[in-house]
C-alpha cells in the first residue's frame, strides 16, 4: 500500500513543482517586460546621447515612471527579480570576456586597496552615524552598507545584529539615493579629470556602494573601466564573509554565547562569484573567439540597462524623504568621504 501511495505522490509532486515554477515565472513576467522595454528605449537613446549613456537614461526613465506614474503591484516581483538575479547573470556573462592574466595585472595592491577602504569606511561611517545620533542598529547597518556592498550587506547583517524590519528598511533608504547619484556623477568626474580607464575602474569598484551601480558607472565610462570595476567590486563583496563572521562572534560574546545569530556560510558567501570565476577560467584556458565574447558582452550590457531600469523603478522619493535629513547627511558625507579616501589610496598605490 505504501509503494502505491509513493507512486501516486511522485507524479503529483512533479506536477506541483512544475505548476509552482510556471506560476512564479508568470508573476515575474510583467515586471521583466517593463524593465525590458525601458532597457530597449534607454539603449536607443544612449546611442543618440553617448555623453549621458544608456545606464543613466535607464535610471532616469525608471525614476520618472516610479514617481509620476502609478505602478501596479503585479510588476513588483519581476522588477525585484531583475535587480537581484539578472544582475548576477550579467556579471557572470562579463566573465567570459576576461582572463586571469588581465585580473592579476591589478596586483596585490588591489586587495590592499579593498581592505583599507572597507575597514576605514566601516569605522568612519559608524562614528559619523553615532555623532548624528542615529539609534539602534542603524549605525552598524549603514556603515556596512556604505563600506561593502550596499543593500546586500545590510540585509545579510540584519539578522546577525537582530535588527528590526524598520531598521533594515531605514538603513537601505539612507544609502539608496547615493547609489543612483554615483552612476550619474562618477563618470562625469572621471572625464573631468581625464582619469585612465584602470584608475577609474578601481575607483568606481571600491567607492560606490551597490554592485549594480558599480557596473553601470564602470561601463558608462568605458569597457576597460567596467571590466576593472567588476573585479574590484567582487573582491570587495567577498569582504562580506569575514566581516559578518567577526560581527557574529562579537554579538555572540555580548549575548553570552547565544546561538541565535550565528552565521551560515551558505547564506553569506556570494556563490555567483564562483560562476564568474568559472567563466573567466574558461576564457583563460580556451581563449574564446571574439565572435562569442562579443555576444556575451552585448547581452550582459543590455541586462545591465534592465537592472538600472529596475533601480530607477525602486527609487521612491517619498520613502527617501521619510528617512529624514540626519540619515541623509550621514549617507552624503560618508559617500563623499569614501570617494575622496579611495581615490587618494589608489593614486598612492598606483
Amino acid at each position: 500500500m505504501r509503494n502505491a501511495d509513493l507512486q501516486v505522490s511522485q507524479p503529483y509532486e512533479k506536477k506541483s513543482f512544475l505548476f509552482d515554477y510556471t506560476l512564479s515565472f508568470r508573476n515575474k513576467l510583467p515586471g521583466i517586460a517593463l524593465v525590458f522595454m525601458i532597457g530597449v528605449l534607454a539603449n536607443s537613446l544612449g546611442k543618440d546621447f553617448p555623453l549621458i549613456g544608456g545606464a543613466v537614461i535607464a535610471i532616469i526613465i525608471g525614476i520618472l515612471v516610479r514617481n509620476f506614474l502609478r505602478i501596479p503591484a503585479v510588476y513588483t516581483e519581476g522588477i525585484s527579480y531583475t535587480l537581484k538575479t539578472l544582475l548576477k547573470t550579467a556579471i557572470v556573462l562579463l566573465g567570459f570576456g576576461l582572463s586571469y592574466a588581465s585580473i592579476f595585472q591589478l596586483g596585490y595592491e588591489a586587495i590592499l586597496l579593498v581592505i583599507i577602504a572597507v575597514l576605514s569606511g566601516i569605522l568612519f561611517t559608524f562614528i559619523l552615524a553615532k555623532l548624528f545620533k542615529l539609534g539602534g542598529n542603524i549605525p552598524i547597518l549603514v556603515s556596512l552598507g556604505t563600506a561593502i556592498c550596499g543593500a546586500t550587506a545590510i540585509v545579510t547583517s540584519s539578522p546577525i545584529v537582530r535588527a528590526k524590519e524598520e531598521e533594515t528598511a531605514y538603513a537601505i533608504n539612507t544609502i539608496f539615493a547615493f547609489n543612483v547619484l554615483a552612476v550619474l556623477f562618477y563618470p562625469l568626474i572621471g572625464h573631468l579629470f581625464s582619469m585612465p580607464d584602470d584608475i577609474f575602474g578601481m575607483w568606481a569598484g571600491v567607492a560606490i556602494h551597490d554592485t549594480s551601480s558599480v557596473v553601470a558607472a564602470g561601463y558608462s565610462y568605458s569597457s576597460a573601466a567596467g571590466d576593472t570595476s567588476v573585479v574590484i567590486k567582487l573582491i570587495r563583496t567577498l569582504m562580506l564573509v569575514p566581516v559578518t563572521l567577526i560581527l557574529s562572534i562579537i554579538i555572540s560574546m555580548r549575548s553570552k554565547g547565544s546561538t541565535t545569530n550565528k552565521v551560515k556560510m551558505s547564506k553569506v558567501f556570494p556563490t555567483f562569484i564562483l560562476f564568474f570565476a568559472g567563466a573567466v577560467a574558461i576564457n583563460t584556458i580556451f581563449s574564446l573567439p571574439t565572435s562569442l565574447t562579443s555576444v556575451t558582452d552585448g547581452v550582459a550590457k543590455f541586462l545591465i540597462l534592465m537592472v538600472m531600469a529596475s533601480v530607477g523603478l525602486g527609487t521612491d522619493f517619498k520613502k527617501i524623504k521619510s528617512v529624514g535629513l540626519r540619515p541623509l547627511f550621514v549617507g552624503l558625507i560618508s559617500s563623499i568621504m569614501m570617494g575622496i579616501l579611495t581615490l587618494t589610496i589608489i593614486l598612492v598605490l598606483y
